[in-house]
């Protein structure tokens, strides 16, 4: 009987927590006189938990894995703080703390902040071989939507570079994929 006491607060803990995996392509683009260009195909994989404190709402966490691409066009390209045209694979580690509003069982609407980190920030270099782009952790902004297995996300952040120019350049990424809830 004690047992019994005891795991009927732990299994409606449990049955407020979700977990579960999430992979999908996004499409990127960078602003600023070095960046400007179309949009990039990149994309990313991770995991979800959420922890729902209402039967319709959550906080959910999604630490992901994320390719983002954007180009460098000639604008910069001879100066000695400038940098390289082309395409550049940026490879984040994102850690989105979203809150989750369960509009039907099928779709949801999301919102958040996002902590990120840029994981080969030594990779690109300018022409004085300097990192182009600054190390440490940003704050960005996420919102999105679920439909059922499908998840669409928008997502910005500002990364500060040593590019002549673009101190500051804003990438603005879409994302859509697929999730798998695990319990």
């Amino acid at each position: 009987m004690l047992l019994l006491i005891l795991l009927v607060p732990i299994e409606k803990v449990f049955s407020q927590i979700g977990a579960g995996i999430k992979l999908g392509g996004n499409l990127s683009h960078a602003d600023g006189l070095s960046f400007r260009s179309a949009n990039r195909i990149g994309f990313q994989a991770g995991g979800i938990l959420s922890y729902h404190f209402r039967p319709n709402m959550a906080i959910q966490v999604e630490p992901t894995y994320n390719v983002t691409r954007v180009r460098t066009n000639s604008e910069t390209v001879d100066q000695v703080n400038g940098i390289a045209k082309g395409n550049k694979a940026l490879q984040f580690f994102d850690f989105p703390v979203l809150f989750k509003l369960d509009l039907t069982s099928n779709f949801a609407l999301l919102g958040g902040l996002e902590f990120n980190k840029l994981l080969n920030e030594d990779k690109y270099l300018l022409n004085n071989g300097e990192e182009a782009f600054n190390r440490g952790s940003r704050m960005g902004y996420t919102f999105g939507l679920e439909l059922g297995k499908l998840y669409f996300r928008y997502r910005n952040v500002e990364r500060k570079t040593g590019v002549y120019h673009n101190w500051n350049t804003s990438i603005s990424q879409y994302q859509i994929g697929v999730k798998w809830n695990l319990f």
